[in-house]
């Protein structure tokens, strides 16, 4: 009797409910080509934690960056501020648009917690007493610092003709090279190492297009944001100067010394430079 009970009550269940349980899962959240409104709307869904971000972002670093030389400092911190940026989402608070993104910085950008050089080797070590105004933008807004990109040595400002700085390198990382061809130059008379295909101007739009983090911030007296946007098929915006603060930033001129963001779509670029 109790069985025959027990199934008639099964037929009276909705059929909606079995045909939730076959439902399939929802596809793992991955962060290539992914845009910041995808990776906010995942994170506010549930799908992905910035943690989980963070760590696809690390693990794309341990498998491409010695190909493409895109990074000088990693933030060893980095997965400890996205687990905060969680732990604070889960609390119901979320400091803006930028809550749990992972962004990258150039590497004249002050950060007093990650070391900043700015390519050079007497700065090789060197952590600054105070983060750069846009930095202290940028974290007010959520962002989570991932790593410091590399840079042509103080964004091409110590050697002129008739031996000048070649573009996107420095005495610390060596030669950056082009996700899109990663090959060193294979000519005679170019056995110094660097890239076949250039990665443009003293900023890193490398990182950004091999998928190391959401977007960078980078510097620019004359191209090093469009240039790296160029040669790394990357969007860019270059606002007026003295839109975002400098100061914090390692200068050259201030008649022209400006910050911008490189970002694979205008989705990305367009939420950090709003917050910087």
């Amino acid at each position: 009797m109790t069985q025959r009970v027990l199934f008639l009550s099964l037929l009276a269940l909705p059929a909606s409910l079995f045909a939730q349980s076959k439902r399939p899962a929802p596809e793992p959240f991955s962060v290539v080509e992914a845009s910041i409104p995808e990776m906010r709307l995942a994170m506010e869904k549930g799908r992905v934690t910035s943690r989980d971000l963070v760590t696809q972002y690390l693990t794309r670093i341990a498998i491409y960056e010695n190909k493409l030389h895109a990074i000088i400092t990693v933030n060893p911190k980095a997965i400890q501020e996205a687990m905060e940026r969680d732990a604070e989402r889960s609390q119901g608070r979320v400091r803006g648009p930028l809550h749990g993104i992972p962004i990258a910085l150039k590497d004249n950008v002050l950060t007093h917690d990650i070391v900043t050089t700015g390519g050079a080797l007497a700065f090789d070590g060197f952590l600054p007493p105070y983060d750069a105004t846009l930095v202290k933008n940028l974290r007010a807004a959520g962002a989570v610092i991932i790593a410091k990109t590399t840079l042509s040595e103080l964004a091409n400002w110590v050697a002129g003709g008739p031996t000048p700085m070649p573009g996107n390198y420095n005495g610390i990382r060596g030669f950056a090279y082009n996700p899109y061809d990663p090959r060193r130059d294979p000519r005679d008379g170019s056995t110094d190492g660097r890239p076949v295909m250039q990665t443009g101007g003293s900023s890193s739009g490398a990182g950004t297009t091999a998928n190391f983090w959401a977007g960078n911030v980078g510097s620019e007296t004359s191209g090093s944001i469009l240039s790296p946007a160029n040669q790394n098929m990357l969007a860019a915006i270059k606002p007026t100067v003295g839109r975002i603060s400098r100061y914090g930033v390692i200068p050259i001129t201030a008649d022209q010394d400006n910050r911008g963001a490189d970002g694979e779509d205008r989705h990305r670029r367009g939420h950090y430079v709003g917050r910087a």
